[in-house]
């Protein structure tokens, strides 16, 4: 949302940004590996205290380059207070739940404030309150992840990832995707590893107190759990919900989107479109993001 003072063309654009709900609600998937509520309470606490050095600086750089001043309303002190205060056992998060997007998943605790009709009588469908909560990195493009790694990995050799630690002491890095950004670092910033102050444990996931079987370093392992009801064929004619996922599309085919740098019919997401037999329309639109886009198949138009 976007706010100016309308008195003054000056007045700075205040942008209002849902950070932070994840770190007090228990909003990520890995949430489902917890044992106890106190486990669940310490992650929270664990990934609440490294906004400052991650997430809020992504946050202020990203807004502020567009002269846009975020604003964070969940993470008020007052609000947050409030929220961590609240018994961590109606956080804990149920498999089963999450499988069938139901109650019960992940952010379950504040999905429900909004259960039912507003003051003017609108709802949120359920489908769009009960759906998965997908991270950035999942949520612009199901396979993305998956597809990064994979051609990253392609230029980072078996002997390099053997020789990481010797190479880099400080801040290892434990994938291939990791050392692979660490060169990148090493290009422009070489001899200041020690100013990052990174994820304790690499990531979310992986510095919980628990095992996950969710998320690995490497992220997500079954991007199915994101998988929603926009995303079964339309009942309206002439609509359909067009996926490569092989139960989803109306033409078969696996699910295999990204967002490219570049669109060339030699993307491997548009190659696997095309295959499967879409237009060349639908897969350049398609594999810009995930399998979420709705096309009317009678107009050729979103």
């Amino acid at each position: 949302m976007l706010k100016k003072n309308a008195d003054t063309l000056s007045a700075p654009h205040f942008y209002f940004h849902r950070e932070g709900s994840d770190e007090i609600f228990a909003g990520y998937l890995y949430f489902m590996d917890a044992q106890t509520p106190m486990q669940i309470q310490k992650e929270l606490r664990r990934i609440y205290n490294m906004l400052g050095d991650i997430n809020l600086h992504r946050t202020d750089r990203m807004t502020m380059a567009h002269s846009l001043e975020a604003r964070v309303p969940f993470l008020d002190t007052k609000f947050t207070e409030l929220v961590m205060s609240v018994d961590p056992a109606v956080k804990i998060v149920d498999k089963k739940a999450v499988a069938t997007n139901s109650e019960g998943r992940e952010k379950t605790f504040l999905r429900k404030l909004f259960e039912g009709p507003n003051a003017n009588g609108d709802s949120i469908p359920h489908a769009v309150l009960w759906r998965a909560k997908a991270m950035q990195c999942e949520g612009v493009g199901e396979d993305w992840v998956g597809m990064l790694q994979r051609k990253v990995a392609a230029e980072v050799t078996d002997a390099e990832m053997d020789n990481a630690a010797a190479l880099y002491p400080l801040n290892t890095p434990h994938t291939k995707e990791e050392l692979y950004y660490r060169r990148i670092f090493e290009e422009h910033y070489h001899g200041m590893e020690h100013v990052i102050n990174p994820w304790e444990g690499g990531c979310r996931a992986a510095g919980a107190e628990w095992e996950s079987d969710s998320y690995t370093r490497e992220g997500l392992g079954n991007t199915d759990l994101l998988t929603h009801a926009f995303q079964q064929k339309s009942g309206k004619a002439g609509t359909a919900a067009f996926s490569t996922s092989a139960f989803q599309s109306p033409v078969g085919g696996r699910r295999s989107f990204s967002s490219v740098a570049a669109y060339a019919v030699t993307d491997e997401a548009i190659q696997t479109a095309t295959e499967s037999g879409y237009t060349m329309f639908e897969s350049f639109l398609t594999s810009g993001s995930d399998d979420r886009s709705m096309i009317n198949t009678d107009t050729g138009t979103k």
